[in-house]
């Protein structure tokens, strides 16, 4: 028995050591063209964040998008960072319904999901209201005060 596995084994090492390399992708003009409409298919989609506050801290935030008829996978594009004027441009989105989760990951922890449709040579622009910005300050603190009343605990396990 064990001379017939090692003699599989050896075989299994000399096929592949003679084996050769696939077939090579061709880059004809049939790809070309396939990239081409490709192109000409896809939209953009342009996201405005209304009260992203007045601090010189700009978020990150992680954009997914969802096929609508549950296709395909969901395609995360990029984390983000925003522009100047509180925005993120994705362009290049194949044309489409998409359900789309927005999360931002910075001082805003605002969790979103809308959806959008994409139409192909188009830019949609949405706008997104994030919550009120509070920012962690020592002076702002308060802890409540915690009477317990001692009248009310009960007993879980007696000896």
């Amino acid at each position: 028995m064990k001379q017939l596995t090692l003699q599989l084994v050896c075989l299994f090492f000399a096929a592949g050591l003679q084996a050769a390399p696939g077939p090579q992708p061709e880059s004809t003009a049939a790809t070309k063209t396939v990239a081409l409409a490709k192109n000409l298919n896809t939209g953009a989609v342009r996201f405005q964040f209304l009260n992203a506050g007045k601090t010189a801290h700009k978020d990150s935030v992680l954009i997914i998008f969802d096929r609508y008829d549950h296709t395909g996978a969901g395609v995360i594009y990029k984390v983000f960072a925003q522009n100047d004027d509180n925005s993120i441009d994705v362009s290049d989105v194949p044309a489409g319904k998409y359900y789309v989760s927005i999360q931002c990951l910075g001082v805003h922890r605002d969790r979103l999901e809308k959806t959008v449709v994409i139409r192909s040579k188009k830019r949609q622009n949405m706008k997104i209201g994030l919550t009120e910005l509070e920012e962690f300050s020592k002076d702002k603190v308060v802890i409540p005060a915690y009477h317990p009343d001692f009248a009310s605990m009960t007993i879980l396990k007696s000896r």
